[in-house]
């Protein structure tokens, strides 16, 4: 019986196909490719599934599924992150002070985050890179800029929660 790495292997073209047609991407897919791979590879010694391909292209679609996950989690802390963006015209004192206190929280929530990851959210937000650029001058993957990305964007989240 087939291993499930080899099963990979053996339908890594196939997956990839189904993975760009879940995400939209084809770096995404590569990416979702490459998790489905480590989760495999995890549990490729301790799990005989009767259906290996059934399997593999299961979790390729439950890792797809957290990439959504991901994206909504993320354009939902962009939007609180924007709605920040007051014009001190408009604002009456109270608006201001209020506004100030948040800005001071989200500043101490960003500076407990690991360096890399206010790196990559700097290079994000304020200088305008895309996460494929990101990650190539970096030199990690566009997986793992969207994780630095993900822990900065949960703690400003946090902050909006209180």
């Amino acid at each position: 019986m087939p291993t499930l790495t080899d099963t990979f292997l053996r339908h890594y073209r196939e997956l990839l196909g189904f993975l760009s047609s879940r995400t939209g991407s084809r770096d995404t897919a590569q990416d979702c490719a490459q998790d489905t791979w480590l989760r495999l590879h995890h549990h490729d010694a301790r799990i005989r599934p009767d259906n290996p391909r059934a399997y593999l292209f299961r979790t390729a679609a439950n890792i797809a599924m957290d990439w959504h996950r991901a994206r909504a989690r993320e354009r939902d802390a962009h939007a609180r992150y924007a709605s920040l963006q007051l014009s001190a015209q408009e604002c009456d004192t109270l608006d201001v002070a209020c506004a100030r206190q948040t800005l001071a929280r989200l500043e101490r929530a960003l500076r407990s985050q690991p360096t890399r990851s206010l790196e990559i959210f700097v290079m994000h937000r304020h200088d305008g890179y895309a996460y494929r650029d990101i990650a190539e001058r970096l030199n990690i993957s566009t997986s793992a800029v969207e994780k630095h990305m993900m822990r900065i964007l949960l703690a400003c989240e946090q902050v909006f929660a209180v």
